[in-house]
């Protein structure tokens, strides 16, 4: 049941009124009502405002002018349940025989007293009695007015000969609509304090009067009104200030909710803020349109010790489009929260929120006088995240009962949230904080710019170490959960964050309270040198093949160092929100501070007290390429290479919601959510344009905008049909095609990059395909048959073998399944592109090891399993089609074998998806291409997996692989870790611990690093 109008006869008070814009945002003459959020979104500016309700008359007069009572009235979309606005109870004849669902009151706004107005309620003409009957008592519903046969309001005569209806509108004086007043869709109020409508009398002056009506009004049929309404008017001109409504006394406390000292609360939450009347949305804030809230004048919400104090920007949000007098207050970002109890953060849970005067405008256009103030504390919630950033981190999906997402942290020297507790005596203790053992911060420390120094709570606590899980700071490792998502799909990393929230100076980056001149991308220059298989910057190496690029977005190959910097109270920038302290500056190397974080041993030793110094890593990722300090004179900038906001955009499936969350990879906030039918898999553009997302009850591929320069970003830009129960998809490295694995009717389908519309269906050899994985288009690498391949994985666990055109006549390449390896995978579970090996290297995850040599099962099913294959042997260079061999595809003597197969003797048991490192990795140099590839390559952090590099490279040199088992047959499940060098053997994560550990994360069953396909 909705609400159509509130009347007071004179005009209508709801719904609210603004005037209609043209296409250039300019007011027109037309009228329009705002009945939704995006009738208030479409409408409403400052320069706009909504329009003024109409007053009462200050006589006792009816809208006609004849005399006659005030009176005010709703109607609604359905007959009214009239016991659930009326109530048969004598003792509520003090409220007018009101049930509670709705109120009449007289506000004084500047006292904050309210107080009840005499009247009398009638629906359809119908009202409480004023003598109980019965046993026990109870008020009689009454019929006082009716229509007659000419449509005219005349008073109903009772057995005892009175007419009490007399002086009900329209029983004493004709007036226009009267007729709407008598009908079971209409509540009617008559001001009445005497007792007798004869005697006609107004609403009190000086005062708001307020029809207040909840969404306990239920239709006849038993629906609930679907928005609560407030109607709020004056008799006589309003002249009245919006005030914040007030508690009773004697702690007469703003109605601020939460607030009052209120303990515990959750540091997601959201504000409430009440007003004695409809409001002007502008002057309260930021109204929730999908930009960055600005901070308002009218309310300030902040936190913080009074030498660092954090002001929070925020949108407003009103609770209904009817009642404009209560908004929603939600925060750009989550509260810090208290801590756990072990280690509290002290003064950043206590929230302020404070009521300036002179700033809240009502619709008449009086200002608020009043100015007060309210706090609340909030408790340990679900915690604030501080997350080390790719190229050291590997992201887990972890399901079961608690889905979230969780992050293995591979530099174990960042200054992230977490545990700070530190021993110097002992400086290698498990759990304990090994930030303090950064070499930088040992022997520079405060004198770095900006300054480093160990961390007081879990705010700043910093890493447990390498190969350790990252925690927020109330010290739990799933870093996103309820209620943030419901479930957990597939993942994938897009763009660098800081091309789109950055502390370069308005208006470009910081948009209020920060803004460094130094941070400016004008002096962001990515100058950089090929050091073998990796990127150092040029100053380090001024011998080396230079790469210069001026602006574009941080480097997936570098680390900020620390990684992550602290959170810092002011913020860097307060909108965007910015917490995290800028990288190390490049101007700590003009103090001759040579960074000493470098390769080395990540771990220590425990037995000997050796705490950890150096990186992972075998070649130097950290640099000191932040932004100069803060300056007001361009000279004093130098150039850099790395600044904040550090991270990716994190897309991820939340199945559950049918939506494609959009996250913060370092702070884990949501920046979008966008909505897909039935989200399944994920797949990236090379060049970081698109994200395709199958659907697979819809039998289609979703593509949305993912460049955060483009005007369409985060929108949907196309959805292509495919097949039946579309699951895995793949895009090829080069960006040519899609490939989209249709398990239900055995075929794969093939889109082209260039229009996304389908190019291709595949049937042949296929039978229940679900995951493809898709090696390049091999020029001057691997068989060097200029075609590119695509392995695609049955549920039979055989893998077809699709090769690209051109083909026809003079062409090379089939454009179709050209055969099968001769292996089968028991079981498979999924299937990744090697990153290492050019010649078409693939993992499997599977069941059983197979044999090197024979190819064939000599693992027991059921037993997990790696398997590495390559294309080993076969005729190099590109071959032309004959006219006898263009229709019978086949393999022309491509060999795969494999290279190495794991089993349960090396893992826990079985896996069910793979990941790489990508500590070294050459993605600072421009995306690989061809002349089939669709658009420009984009200079920087391409997804390809190949490089030019002199020769052609891989992208990505991993030295550990990451497997996923969630249920194994030893430990509480997690990750295992496999070095890539040599023998493949798992690998120790834990030095604390006898034995080889893996990486405890049970429930663990995605894996995803930056270059995942």
């Amino acid at each position: 049941m909705s609400l159509v109008r509130v009347s007071n006869g004179f005009g209508e008070i709801l719904p609210h009124k603004v005037q209609a814009l043209d296409s250039n945002g300019v007011p027109t003459a037309q009228v329009v009502a705002i009945r939704s959020d995006a009738d208030l979104l479409a409408y409403t500016r400052s320069s706009n405002p909504i329009l003024s309700t109409p007053v009462f008359d200050p006589g006792t007069f009816l809208p006609s002018g004849a005399p006659g009572n005030h009176f005010i009235y709703a109607t609604f979309t359905s007959p009214v349940d009239v016991s659930s606005v009326l109530t048969s109870a004598p003792g509520q004849l003090q409220n007018n025989s009101f049930a509670g669902s709705i109120l009449v009151t007289a506000h004084d706004p500047f006292t904050g007293v309210s107080s009840v107005i005499s009247g009398r309620a009638f629906i359809d003409g119908r009202t409480m009695g004023a003598e109980p009957v019965g046993a026990p008592p109870e008020l009689p519903l009454e019929q006082w007015v009716t229509l007659d046969g000419a449509g005219s309001t005349v008073a109903v005569v009772q057995g005892d000969g009175s007419t009490p209806g007399l002086g009900f509108p329209g029983t004493q004086g004709v007036f226009t609509g009267q007729h709407e007043l008598i009908s079971t869709s209409t509540l009617v109020f008559v001001v009445d304090s005497d007792g007798d409508l004869a005697t006609h009398e107004a609403f009190p002056s000086g005062v708001q009067v307020r029809m207040e009506i909840k969404t306990s009004v239920l239709s006849k049929a038993g629906r609930p009104l679907d928005f609560q309404a407030l109607a709020s008017t004056t008799v006589g001109a309003d002249t009245l200030a919006p005030e914040v409504l007030f508690s009773p006394p004697p702690q007469a406390f703003p109605r601020i909710s939460p607030g009052g000292g209120e303990l515990g609360v959750d540091p997601l939450t959201t504000i409430r803020v009440e007003f004695s009347e409809p409001v002007q949305p502008w002057s309260v804030g930021d109204l929730l349109t999908g930009t960055v809230p600005t901070l308002s004048t009218a309310l300030v919400v902040r936190f913080g010790p009074t030498t660092s104090t954090v002001h929070v920007p925020f949108h407003v949000k009103p609770i209904s489009p009817y009642d404009l007098s209560v908004w929603d207050l939600i925060p750009a970002f989550n509260f810090p929260g208290s801590g756990p109890p072990q280690a509290e953060c002290g003064t950043f849970n206590r929230v302020d929120v404070d009521i300036n005067a002179g700033q809240t405008t009502d619709l008449a256009g009086n200002i608020n006088q009043l100015a007060g103030t309210t706090f609340f504390i909030t408790g340990e919630g679900p915690g604030i995240a501080n997350i080390p950033v790719t190229p050291d981190a590997i992201y887990l999906g972890r399901t079961g009962g608690s889905p979230g997402i969780s992050v293995i942290d591979l530099n174990g020297f960042g200054q992230g949230t977490g545990n700070p507790t530190f021993d110097p005596v002992n400086p290698i203790l498990e759990g304990n904080t090994n930030f303090p053992n950064n070499p930088n911060v040992i022997f520079y420390g405060g004198t770095m710019l900006p300054p480093l120094a160990p961390g007081t709570c879990t705010v700043d606590g910093g890493s447990r170490g390498v190969f350790t899980l990252a925690t927020d700071s109330s010290l739990n490792d799933l870093i996103v959960r309820a209620p943030i998502i419901q479930s957990l799909g597939d993942m994938m990393l897009g763009w660098s964050l800081d091309v789109a929230f950055n502390n370069a100076p308005a208006p470009f980056g910081c948009q209020g309270q920060g803004g460094n001149l130094c941070a400016t991308t004008g002096f962001k220059v990515i100058a950089t040198v090929i050091d073998g298989s990796t990127l150092s910057p040029a100053a380090l190496n001024p011998n080396g093949t230079q790469i210069l690029i001026d602006g574009g977005p941080n480097l997936v190959g570098w680390s900020p160092h620390p990684n992550p910097p602290p959170l810092v109270f002011p913020p860097l920038c307060v909108s965007p929100y910015i917490g995290g302290q800028e990288p190390t500056s490049v101007d700590t190397l003009a103090l001759f501070l040579p960074n000493l974080l470098v390769p080395g041993d990540p771990f220590g030793d425990p037995a000997t007290g050796v705490p950890p110094s150096g990186l992972l890593a075998t070649n130097a990722n950290v640099f000191f390429q932040g932004p100069s300090l803060p300056s007001t004179q361009i000279a004093a900038c130098a150039t850099y290479g790395l600044r904040q906001q550090i991270g990716q955009f994190l897309y991820l499936i939340d199945r559950a919601r049918n939506e494609v969350v959009v996250l913060n990879s370092n702070r884990m906030t949501v920046i979008d959510r966008i909505e897909v039918p039935d989200p399944t898999s994920l797949a990236i553009g090379s060049n970081l344009d698109l994200l395709a997302i199958t659907s697979q009850s819809v039998g289609a591929v979703t593509f949305i905008d993912i460049d955060p320069s483009s005007s369409s970003f985060h929108q949907v830009l196309k959805v292509t049909t495919v097949g039946q129960s579309p699951r895995g998809i793949a895009w090829e490295p080069g960006n040519e095609d899609i490939f989209v694995c249709n398990e239900a009717d055995d075929s794969v389908s093939i889109l082209s990059a260039f229009s996304l519309n389908l190019r291709k269906t595949v049937i042949s050899s296929l039978e229940r395909p679900f995951e493809v994985a898709i090696t390049p288009r091999q020029t001057t690498f691997g068989l060097a048959r200029n075609v590119y391949f695509a392995y695609i994985l049955g549920r039979n666990g055989r893998i077809s073998v699709f090769e690209s055109g051109p083909n026809g006549v003079n062409g090379w390449g089939y454009d179709d399944v050209v055969g099968s390896m001769p292996m089968t995978f028991n079981n498979p579970k999924t299937i990744q592109v090697d990153p290492i090996d050019l010649r078409s290297g693939l993992w499997v995850v599977h069941e059983g090891r197979l044999d090197q040599g024979s190819q064939q099962l000599v693992g027991a099913p059921g037993e997990g399993a790696l398997s590495n294959i390559v294309a080993e042997t076969g005729t190099p260079g590109q071959i032309i089609l004959s006219s006898i061999s263009l229709l019978i595809p086949q393999l022309r003597d491509i060999h795969y074998s494999i290279k190495v197969s794991i089993g349960e003797e090396r893992l826990t048991g079985v896996p069910v998806d793979i990941a790489f490192d990508n500590l070294t990795n050459l993605g600072g140099i421009v995306n690989w291409v061809t002349s089939y590839s669709a658009g420009s390559p984009v200079p920087l952090n391409g997804k390809a997996i190949v490089r030019q590099a002199g020769a052609a490279q891989p992208t990505n040199r991993p030295r550990f692989a990451f497997a996923a088992v969630p249920n194994p047959t030893q430990g509480l499940g997690g990750v295992d870790v496999i070095l890539l060098d040599g023998a493949f053997l798992r690998y120790d994560t834990n030095v604390f611990q006898p034995g080889i550990q893996s990486i405890e994360a049970p429930h663990t069953n995605i894996l995803m690093d930056y270059f995942r396909q």
